[in-house]
């Protein structure tokens, strides 16, 4: 691309967020990579594969973390949502932004004493909760986050596919403010209790 054609990480950051509202599946595993690679093929707008999808969503690294899309990769994603091609898509300015949001929420003082919560966000970030009362959890399972296990964070409410935010107590010294999932949003999973 050309540097009056280039498209600014901005916009890519939009584009992921319009692609995953229109296909109503937040991207954030394997399947979900090569979900969305077979329903561009399916669909005739060009074939992507998932592998350059992880890479677009930050899922993998390995071209480095300023790793651009390609002309032909953004035109893909962006006639799955409707426009022509990405100077399209970057000339409207709300695109599709503006929707009604229809996906779950939960209030966690709501939810029952020891109730066990997963949330996963971008890139490979994943914690699990357990509730002690009262809106606090206690991190009982980490996976490349800057939560350690035995944090107690503080937390009102979550809901899919945007950012989660904690206060977050740990080994007695003042609180720390979090935020998960801040460009992309969460995906979170309530774990039935036995």
């Amino acid at each position: 691309m050309t540097n009056k054609n280039k498209v600014e990480p901005e916009q890519i950051v939009r584009l992921k967020k319009d692609v995953e509202s229109y296909i109503s599946r937040i991207l954030h595993s394997p399947a979900d990579y090569s979900y969305l690679s077979e329903r561009l093929q399916n669909e005739g707008h060009g074939y992507i594969s998932p592998t350059t999808i992880k890479r677009v969503w930050g899922y993998i690294s390995d071209k480095g973390n300023h790793y651009t899309p390609s002309a032909y990769t953004l035109n893909a994603l962006c006639r799955l949502i409707g426009f022509n091609d990405i100077s399209e898509y970057c000339a409207e300015p709300s695109a599709i932004q503006s929707k009604e949001y229809k996906g779950e929420y939960v209030e966690t003082v709501t939810l029952p004493l020891h109730t066990e919560i997963t949330i996963m966000w971008q890139p490979n970030r994943k914690v699990r909760l357990r509730n002690t009362g009262a809106e606090t959890f206690e991190v009982i399972e980490n996976e490349n986050s800057r939560l350690k296990i035995g944090d107690i964070v503080e937390c009102r409410s979550l809901t899919q596919h945007a950012p989660a935010f904690f206060r977050v107590h740990r080994d007695g010294s003042r609180p720390l403010s979090y935020v998960a999932g801040s460009i992309q949003g969460i995906f979170f999973h309530l774990h039935s209790q036995s």
